[in-house]
């Protein structure tokens, strides 16, 4: 279990790394850091699943002044490693994610002391003018203070919990295995709701019947659906933005009358 945790860790770290030195917030969203852990661990299948329905559920939580309800990414790296390493399912997996990725939340005060360990030595370089210095040290900070402690939790979760989470699921009778099973995919339904919420109104009634017509009655595959959506969309945006630009024409010709 050795490898596979720290292959976990890794995949954890270099997206946090790209991430910041990019200036993105892409790599590290459950739908891409699921993927990169399956592929890395060789269950892509599992990592793909498991990361998409984890942005379901994450996708519709969002921070309210500055405060967070979980850590989707520490969540998604032991929910998705856990399940690859233990063997369990998808479901209790995703299960197992959100209440780590709430736990893991209270980290983030420590990890931020521990990235600006280096602080008082950047100040002294720039003080001294020393730009090579100063380089180093931010790289340094980046690559390995930055993120060190929470990587670091990760891998033991991983490493120990592997073993914890495949006996104690072995001891758990089979009405409660059931139940987390539930439980996991009906998180995935609630983030899905939370979504729809923000963006729901009288214009996008007529497109969420639809598509439920279309998965339920007439049994369409999701990707067909989804294209379909993204064609709607696209001749809705186009419409939009030409009735736009017909009305900024005839406010012109107003105008200039």
């Amino acid at each position: 279990m050795l490898v596979p945790a720290l292959l976990v860790a890794f995949a954890y770290w270099i997206t946090w790394l790209i991430d910041g030195i990019l200036g993105w917030q892409t790599m590290t969203r459950p739908i891409v850091l699921g993927t990169v852990i399956g592929l890395l661990c060789g269950d892509l299948k599992t990592g793909v699943i498991m990361g998409a329905s984890l942005e379901a559920v994450y996708m519709g939580i969002s921070g309210i002044g500055g405060s967070l309800a979980a850590d989707y990414r520490s969540g998604t790296a032991v929910g998705v490693g856990l399940a690859i390493l233990s063997g369990i399912s998808m479901e209790e997996g995703i299960a197992i994610a959100v209440p780590i990725g709430a736990l893991c939340l209270g980290l983030m005060p420590v990890t931020t002391m521990v990235g600006n360990l280096m602080e008082v030595p950047l100040m002294n370089a720039a003080k001294q003018g020393d730009v090579k210095k100063y380089n180093r040290l931010v790289w340094f900070q980046a690559i390995v203070l930055q993120h060190l402690l929470d990587t670091a939790v990760i891998f033991l979760c991983c490493y120990f919990g592997s073993t914890v989470i495949t006996t104690t699921f072995d001891a758990i009778p089979a009405w409660l295995m059931n139940g987390l099973s539930a439980s996991g995919g009906m998180l995935v339904v609630v983030g899905l709701a939370l979504t729809t919420q923000a963006i729901f109104s009288k214009y996008t009634v007529p497109f969420v019947l639809v598509g439920f017509v279309l998965t339920k009655y007439l049994a369409m595959p999701v990707l067909s659906v989804a294209i379909l959506g993204f064609v709607c969309a696209y001749m809705v945006f186009d419409r939009s933005r030409a009735l736009k630009q017909v009305e900024n024409t005839v406010g012109g010709d107003d105008f200039y009358a």
